[in-house]
């Protein structure tokens, strides 16, 4: 197995007023050739940790966007390809996801609302592994966080530092 480079990948928010009531995570041009090899695991400013895929499809999947939002009506399939779309966090195998230093270790939650209620501000992180064996994978467009608070404040904090980052696990150059 392999972890991605940057490990972890970061976004820093600031200015925002009140407390977490909804996360969003988007993953931009996601390329990989054995989708169930990769796990996907996001951890708040206050330590807050979700798995939001693992175990996820079987076989190629090219430049696909996935949201995910506990708002959504499906989750990713566990066998066949993926495509583009808005999915709950999945994670079809709940033993095995262990993650290298510095991520947090287990267990991680299986929904947004473990962030509710939480200070928005701080370095979000991105941690991405691959169980199998390095055949090259991306979030070509690396990954978007947006953060809606209880005051109803909503952003998206800008993605000028992290649009061009290309977040790669397992490439050989």
């Amino acid at each position: 197995s392999s972890n991605a480079n940057p490990y972890p990948s970061q976004i820093n928010v600031s200015g925002m007023s009140g407390l977490v009531s909804a996360v969003t995570v988007q993953l931009n041009g996601f390329s990989q050739s054995w989708t169930n090899d990769m796990d996907v695991l996001l951890v708040s400013p206050s330590g807050q940790k979700l798995l939001l895929m693992s175990d996820v499809g079987t076989g190629f999947t090219s430049n696909a966007t996935f949201v995910f939002s506990d708002s959504a009506s499906i989750s990713l399939p566990q066998s066949g390809g993926l495509s583009s779309g808005t999915y709950k966090p999945t994670n079809y195998d709940t033993n095995t996801d262990t993650f290298a230093a510095p991520a947090p270790a287990g267990p991680y939650a299986g929904s947004f609302a473990t962030f509710n209620g939480q200070n928005p501000n701080g370095t979000w992180s991105l941690y991405v592994r691959d169980e199998g064996p390095g055949q090259g994978r991306r979030f070509y467009g690396g990954w978007t966080l947006s953060i809606t608070t209880a005051t109803g404040a909503s952003a998206a904090p800008s993605i000028s530092d992290i649009a061009d980052q290309s977040i790669a696990v397992g490439t050989s150059t």
